[in-house]
């Protein structure tokens, strides 16, 4: 079907251009900016969730206030 209405639906055009990457896995290296760096950055987990929450105005606690989200 998507084959079908590429040559009418632009979407369904870029959609059938990028249907590899739905099969085949792709991976990226980072080592130029590890290499560049010195090491990768990385945030705590419970940080990053707490601030994605926060920026989704679905947790509204001060951060003294916030309970940890780490387990242990």
């Amino acid at each position: 079907m998507l084959h079908l209405l590429k040559p009418f639906v632009s979407l369904f055009r870029e959609m059938a251009e990028m249907q590899y990457l739905w099969t085949v896995p792709v991976r990226l290296d980072n080592s130029k900016l590890v290499s560049r760096l010195g090491s990768e950055p990385h945030t705590p987990l419970d940080e990053a969730l707490r601030e994605t929450l926060r920026g989704l105005k679905c947790l509204h606690a001060a951060p003294s206030q916030a309970v940890s989200l780490a387990a242990g």
